[in-house]
């Protein structure tokens, strides 16, 4: 394919970094923003960059989707719908090139032992799960679109490093809860190899190889830095808000059997340590 032009909803951490990652493979990029200043220096690479908040239209989206050869959004699901489809559905259902959508673990059920892999039959145990799989099944419905369900995002500017030297690190102990994470960068060479190998409608689990507990992680971010880990608070007695209790709603051990076979992708980060390690050297931090 000489002609390489991808459309990405929502170029927040995720998109930005698929977009450059594709930028330098010589893609064209054009992508939506809620504030195109922000992105201006992005523009002057020569990225289009278009407005786009929740419940207002792209004007003319048709005219960029037409020279786009690929399709994905990163945008979560807000109050009930996706963004995207809830004013753009019409557009997307004439597009007919490679689409996907970025989603979420949180579609799986609680699922106390075994793991969890694209065969397991969702069954959200929270709101928020509930409306990924909604927007799920639109996107496959009017693109029949690949389907990336994406663990505890982390990488560089998004870890505990910074909250442990500021002292706002906390470790939340609930026995017998334990999740999967992914690494920025893995996310961005899934998603291109799957855009390489494409299969309609295909379902992946992007995620790491270790299920652990939260504190877990940030001990040995602590111990990266040489700091002492903050004293565990019972999730109990936390004060955490509505939205960071649901994290700990569901527990779930991750696996794909598509990644690294079918998707021939070798994580560059299995599990946390080695992405805290890679942080913690891409940020410069130093041992205490």
């Amino acid at each position: 394919m000489s002609h390489k032009h991808i459309f990405i909803f929502g170029l927040g951490y995720v998109g930005l970094h698929l977009a450059d990652a594709l930028a330098r493979q010589g893609w064209q990029i054009t992508g939506t923003t809620r504030n195109p200043e922000k992105l201006r220096a992005y523009s002057d690479k020569g990225w289009t960059i278009l407005p786009f908040e929740d419940g207002k239209p792209i004007e003319n989206l048709s005219r960029y989707l037409d020279d786009a050869t690929h399709v994905i959004t990163t945008i979560s699901a807000l109050v009930g719908h996706d963004p995207v489809m809830n004013v753009h559905r019409d557009e997307m259902s004439k597009f007919e090139g490679w689409s996907g959508y970025v989603s979420a673990t949180s579609i799986y059920p609680d699922q106390e032992a075994g793991f969890v892999d694209e065969d397991t039959i969702p069954a959200p145990a929270t709101k928020r799960g509930h409306d990924r799989l909604a927007a799920e099944e639109i996107w496959q419905d009017v693109t029949n679109a690949e389907i990336f369900r994406v663990a505890g995002i982390y990488g560089p500017g998004r870890s505990p490093f910074q909250a442990l030297l500021e002292g706002r690190a906390k470790i939340i102990e609930k026995p017998g809860h334990f999740f999967n994470r992914i690494h920025q960068s893995d996310i961005t060479d899934i998603i291109i190899a799957a855009m390489a190998h494409p299969r309609a409608g295909r379902i992946l689990n992007l995620c790491d190889h270790e299920p652990a507990p939260q504190g877990d992680v940030i001990r040995y971010a602590a111990d990266l830095l040489g700091v002492a880990p903050p004293t565990p608070v019972a999730f109990e007695d936390a004060d955490l808000s509505p939205m960071a209790r649901t994290f700990y709603v569901s527990r779930r051990r991750l696996a794909s059997k598509y990644v690294g076979k079918e998707i021939p992708v070798t994580l560059t980060y299995p599990t946390y340590r080695e992405g805290l390690r890679g942080i913690f050297e891409a940020e410069g931090h130093k041992k205490s």
